[in-house]
């Protein structure tokens, strides 16, 4: 299921991409249409790397540590097709981001670039009244960042093996036009199904 998100080389840094949704939040909350929650997550496939057998001690170094520490929570969860999640909450999303980057450069530092695979942060969206005067319904969706494509996309998931794609193309044009890294590539745009926040 994962092949897409692997393939190459990730760059030495990947904060100037995911980075871009920072610059954006404010402009994509402005609408209320979208509102970044308080759950990230990084993915990866395990391997038999030093550092995935120690995961819980490097990832509590990483954001525990140092002047710069978020001490943004963390736990780790394995899902239902095979790879491992380091989930994170952190009520302010520039430190959600920040421990997000933070978990995949320490992995990637550690010798297990290869295994990374994407990053998911949870927003909520608001949807279209149902009826005028009526309330809009709150649904969930994902910014998903890739390692091998170094770009973001939208996912909104609407069951299983569903999604919502003429919510994913709105988002991602709003997306683009606040500056975030936006694949061109629709085709790369998969469904990362199974996502445990």
């Amino acid at each position: 299921m994962f092949r897409f998100l692997t393939g190459r080389k990730r760059p030495k840094s990947d904060w100037p991409a995911i980075s871009t949704v920072l610059r954006a939040e404010s402009r994509l909350r402005a609408g209320g249409r979208v509102t970044p929650g308080r759950l990230g997550g990084v993915v990866f496939r395990p391997g038999d790397v030093p550092v995935l057998h120690r995961l819980d001690s490097a990832v509590r170094g990483a954001l525990y540590e140092g002047p710069a520490a978020t001490r943004t929570s963390f736990r780790i969860k394995d899902d239902a097709h095979g790879t491992r999640w380091v989930i994170l909450e952190d009520s302010t999303f520039r430190d959600l981001v920040s421990s997000a980057y933070t978990v995949g450069n320490m992995l990637g530092a550690e010798g297990a670039a290869e295994h990374l695979l994407a990053v998911a942060f949870g927003v909520r969206l608001a949807s279209e009244p149902a009826a005028p005067g009526e309330p809009r319904a709150p649904s969930i969706a994902y910014w998903v960042y890739t390692y091998r494509r170094r770009a973001y996309y939208p996912f909104v998931p609407t069951g299983e093996g569903e999604r919502d794609r003429p919510t994913e193309l709105r988002l991602a044009a709003d997306m683009k036009r606040a500056g975030v890294a936006v694949d061109p590539s629709l085709e790369d745009w998969y469904g990362l199904w199974g996502i445990p926040f």
